[in-house]
């Protein structure tokens, strides 16, 4: 909850205006300068990873919507609205955002873990664990248990116990548990680096 006051706080002082007094000694309104439009972008995304961590998919797309028109080529946003329209049984939607993220930000592994997952759990499991390698083999990727854990569970659910289990265990060198649920709270965990 702090966050969000936080974020509503951020976003407040992004549209603030000054005071100051011209020539003549009447005060006058000028608008500050406004911080630049990744910035602007990024808050909203941030926000709009709240609202869907607290599962308001609905406000959540409106900060997204809000975010892509101040920052249109704001990879972040596209990959949040993959998620939520994901939650929403929205596929369509959630695959067109993802790849907005990918064609955007290719070596992104936090996009590439997301897009494999949602590839996993649409049918789609050899596509999913391609987009997962990718995250996890980049050496950028903060979190590369994350993406070998959702990579054992989409092996699991494809029915290959065997890739499953050395995936499993991959995952468990970095303290990712196999188990753990897939809810929007595991989604954009802090460590996650997402704007998400």
């Amino acid at each position: 909850m702090t966050r969000i006051i936080t974020s509503v706080f951020l976003v407040g002082l992004l549209a603030a205006c000054t005071t100051t007094t011209n020539l003549a000694g009447v005060p006058e309104q000028k608008p500050v300068s406004k911080a630049p439009p990744e910035s602007r972008a990024r808050v909203h995304t941030e926000l709009a990873a709240l609202y869907y961590q607290q599962a308001s998919f609905k406000t959540a797309l409106a900060e997204i919507d809000a975010a892509l028109r101040v920052d249109a080529a704001y990879a972040p946003a596209y990959d949040m609205r993959g998620l939520v329209y994901m939650q929403l049984g929205e596929r369509v939607l959630a695959s067109d955002s993802f790849r907005k993220a990918i064609d955007l930000t290719p070596n992104d592994p936090d996009v590439r873990n997301n897009y494999g997952w949602f590839l996993c759990t649409t049918g789609q499991p050899q596509a999913g664990l391609a987009q997962l390698e990718l995250a996890w083999k980049n050496p950028l990727y903060d979190t590369p248990g994350r993406a070998l854990a959702n990579a054992s569970r989409c092996a699991d659910e494809a029915g290959d116990r065997a890739q499953a289990k050395i995936l499993r265990e991959r995952a468990a060198a970095y303290g990712e548990t196999w188990n753990e649920p897939r809810t929007p709270e595991n989604l954009l965990r802090p460590d996650n680096n997402s704007p998400k």
